[in-house]
């Protein structure tokens, strides 16, 4: 058995008999799951050593994990971390970091009313207008980075309409539509 794994199975010996079983059992099935990816990825050796490196790389192999799986290994996360005794919480992933309920985080942004016709010009100028790089958008949203220069180029093939959606969630921008 691997050392970090021993060291593993005390903490969750205790944490599996108390609370919800199911839940806490999932958790602990995350958790293990992530550290046999770290142990493959780097060979771990010591539990302690866990940092923010091993869990940026964890997100950015798993990008195209759903958001909801991603909260569920970012909750088991922050249980190791715990366990740990880290001071901090482990990294969100981008999923969860696109959108920021704190008004302060959006301050130097001035909240300007822009009138589009066409779902491509409204995303490529709330792109720009953020200064966000399409890759970084394609990683905050899921979407291919190809998909997102054919939405800007006002192609929509290839794309869904949650495709369209999230976009528009990630950029802050507010769909009206206009009676005519």
């Amino acid at each position: 058995m691997r050392t970090w794994a021993k060291k593993l199975e005390s903490y969750t010996h205790d944490y599996v008999r108390r609370g919800g079983k199911q839940n806490r059992r999932k958790q602990v099935s995350l958790i293990v799951n992530f550290l046999e990816f770290t142990d493959a990825q780097e060979g771990l050796t010591s539990l302690h050593r866990l940092g923010k490196r091993h869990v940026i790389n964890f997100w950015k192999t798993h990008r195209d994990m759903p958001e909801k799986s991603a909260y569920d290994y970012w909750l088991g996360l922050c249980q190791l971390w715990s366990w740990l005794g880290k001071p901090e919480k482990p990294p969100r992933p981008h999923k969860m970091d696109a959108y920021s309920d704190d008004p302060e985080a959006n301050e130097d942004q001035p909240n300007v009313v822009l009138c589009f016709t066409e779902f491509s010009a409204a995303i490529k100028t709330a792109r720009e207008t953020k200064g966000m790089p399409i890759l970084k958008l394609a990683n905050l949203s899921g979407c291919d980075s190809t998909i997102l220069n054919e939405i800007e180029a006002g192609q929509y093939g290839a794309a869904t309409i949650s495709d369209i959606q999230n976009l528009l969630k990630i950029l802050s921008v507010n769909l009206t539509l206009a009676r005519t």
